[in-house]
């Protein structure tokens, strides 16, 4: 596999707020690597967060990359620290019905003769995603091992067929309103039957279900229905309820019904709550340490990042801000042996970040360190020159 180029993906902001790089913000690049389990070039979106370039992260694996990825880095970077910011890749499609079905069907009243002569390869997607696509993100991006895979539609149907056919690829999970209908059922309904047989323990899965029922129905009466006008409908909420009745040991399940979203527009507030319910054993609640100044921050952080780190197999550390903004808060209330420990956490664990250093150096002035104060913001400064950095040691050198 090579490279074949490397693009910046750019979107235009006409706001003030537009001044990165000529007036661009950039929310990553197109990569395009060539598979020889698909005979083709295949082109990819790739987000990198910004911050420690020593740091690695989870990735996230987006189906229909072309429409999902830039709503995904959205999500990601805006309740980062709730859950790990991500390397997002957005696969985009060649032939959607190809690549996206994990068996060959005839043609019926749903599908039509071209998409069923064309179906079927999903498994050889999986294998150029296996063996090509996911060792190249972790050979040219900083990845760790813990990877997510989040599909829409047929999209959600690859993502069930990956959940129990390749289970060990991906730790978590994300099927948005899949097309479980395919193949009537078949390959879905052995699958379902063959639960206890397979080893979800420390797998997530959360389902999306749109509200794509006809009028009159709920999602009770439906399943009672027989036409094909609900059968996407019965075939999700049927999985669903399998796996809430039979959630094998081990893996952390969820769903969610949608009553104001259809199948077009679920795909955004799925990918939020799935995040959230997949990742609700990474936040820590920093709301509890303000309620109750007198608590041990510096235990209790170290115990929860611990075994945060156990669950996704790599050494998970706490967000720089929400560390910052306890550390803040804990200086407002003139706590100062509760807030040194958290500022200097930050600089163990973010030594790269200016911004760390900047926040050492107020502690140390409010400290009444003054050398300490300005060693840091020195330090600041030679990782990022800002001008609030070197107000504040202009001040300090200033003083007699």
């Amino acid at each position: 596999m090579k490279i074949i180029s490397s693009l910046f993906l750019t979107f235009m902001v006409l706001t003030s707020l537009a001044q990165k790089r000529d007036n661009k913000i950039v929310i990553g690049t197109v990569d395009t690597v060539y598979s020889k389990i698909l005979n083709e070039k295949r082109m990819v979106y790739i987000h990198v967060p910004d911050g420690d370039k020593n740091q690695r992260y989870p990735v996230l694996y987006i189906l229909d990359g072309e429409t999902h990825f830039q709503s995904a880095v959205a999500i990601v970077e805006q309740i980062s620290g709730i859950i790990p910011n991500m390397v997002i890749v957005g696969i985009t499609n060649t032939d959607r019905e190809r690549d996206l079905t994990p068996t060959h069907v005839k043609p019926d009243r749903i599908i039509s003769a071209g998409d069923a002569a064309k179906s079927g390869g999903g498994e050889y997607f999986m294998g150029f995603m296996e063996k090509e696509l996911i060792p190249y993100v972790d050979a040219h991006y900083p990845t760790t091992t813990y990877r997510i895979f989040s599909g829409h539609s047929l999209g959600g149907l690859m993502v069930v067929n990956a959940f129990f056919n390749h289970t060990g690829l991906f730790n978590a999970y994300i099927a948005i309103d899949p097309s479980l209908w395919w193949d009537g059922r078949r390959w879905i309904e052995k699958l379902e039957n063959e639960l206890s047989q397979h080893n979800f323990n420390n797998k997530g899965l959360f389902v999306a279900i749109a509200n794509n029922l006809p009028a009159g129905l709920d999602t009770i009466s439906v399943l009672k229905d027989t036409s094909v006008s609900t059968s996407f409908s019965r075939s999700v909420l049927t999985f669903a309820h399998i796996l809430q009745n039979t959630t094998p040991k081990g893996l952390r399940f969820g769903y969610k019904f949608y009553p104001n979203e259809w199948h077009g527009s679920v795909e955004l507030n799925a990918e939020y709550d799935a995040l959230r319910h997949l990742f609700k054993f990474y936040h820590f609640d920093m709301g509890r340490l303000r309620e109750n100044p007198d608590l041990n921050a510096d235990s209790l952080l170290n115990a929860h990042f611990e075994e945060v780190s156990a669950t996704m197999g790599t050494k998970v550390l706490p967000g720089e801000s929400n560390i910052n903004d306890l550390a803040y808060f804990f200086l407002g209330i003139n706590r100062l042996d509760k807030a040194f420990p958290l500022f200097k956490r930050n600089t163990t664990n973010y030594p790269k970040s200016s911004n760390a250093w900047d926040s050492l150096g107020d502690y140390y002035v409010a400290a009444g360190d003054k050398q300490k104060a300005m060693g840091a913001f020195k330090k600041s400064l030679a990782l990022q020159e800002t001008e609030d950095t070197k107000r504040k040691l202009e001040e300090l050198t200033a003083k007699k």
